[in-house]
C-alpha cells in the first residue's frame, strides 16, 4: 500500500517536544517541507506516531531517502531533532 506508519521514542530535549511533521526534502540530508502531521508525547522523552497516506512520487522520495520526521520543542520551534526514513522494497 501506500499509507506510511511511524512509531518512534525520543529522549533528552531540554524542553518538552510540541509538533511532529512528516516533510519531504529536495534532496537527502536537506529540509524540506512538511507533508503530514505526526502524534507527539508532549515532554522532554516520548512517542512519535502517525500514519500518512503517500502519493506516487512520495512513495518514490521514501526509497531515495528524501522523507523524513522532524520534530519541535518549546525553545526550538523550527524543530529540534531529524530523523530520516529510507526503505527498501521488498522483491516478491
Amino acid at each position: 500500500g501506500s499509507t506510511l506508519s511511524i512509531t518512534g521514542t525520543f529522549s533528552g530535549l531540554k524542553t518538552p517536544a510540541t509538533v511532529a511533521r512528516l516533510h519531504r526534502s529536495p534532496k537527502p540530508g536537506m529540509r524540506g517541507v512538511p507533508i503530514g502531521d505526526l502524534t507527539v508525547s508532549g515532554e522532554t522523552s516520548g512517542t512519535i506516531s502517525g500514519s500518512v497516506e503517500l502519493s506516487k512520487e512520495q512513495v518514490a522520495d521514501l526509497g531515495a531517502g528524501r522523507l523524513y520526521v522532524q520534530l519541535h520543542s518549546q525553545k526550538a520551534p523550527d524543530g529540534n531533532l531529524w530523523g530520516w526514513l529510507f526503505a527498501v522494497a521488498e522483491k516478491k
